[in-house]
């Protein structure tokens, strides 16, 4: 096993990224591709859902803003938003899975 003493800058950027926490509004407003005046709270919802594994009704009784959501949501988000960011560049084709990536 190979271990690294001290990660190139790159890692320590991503290391601390994780750490930040990422709000329900600011997850939308970065996944959520829907006019805001038309179904942006219901898609925002649906979205959240998707990320959390909670149920859209669970996640409507946070509040209009989602003030009212559990302390770990915030830090599940950010983990979803590094997920969706390097998703992103796999479609993109930025960066090429290896061929023993797991599948299931």
């Amino acid at each position: 096993m190979f271990v690294r003493l001290s990660p190139n800058p790159e890692e320590q950027r991503i290391d601390a990224i994780r750490q930040l926490p990422l709000e329900p509004m600011e997850y939308c407003h970065r996944w959520v591709d829907i006019d805001p005046a038309r179904g942006y709270r219901k898609a925002c919802i649906k979205a959240l859902a998707q990320a959390t594994g909670l149920s859209p009704h669970t996640i409507k009784d946070w509040g209009s803003n989602f003030d009212r959501r559990p302390h770990y949501i915030p830090f599940l988000l950010r983990q979803a938003d590094l997920l969706n960011q390097f998703k992103q560049l796999v479609i993109n084709q930025q960066i090429i899975l290896p061929p023993n990536f797991p599948v299931n």
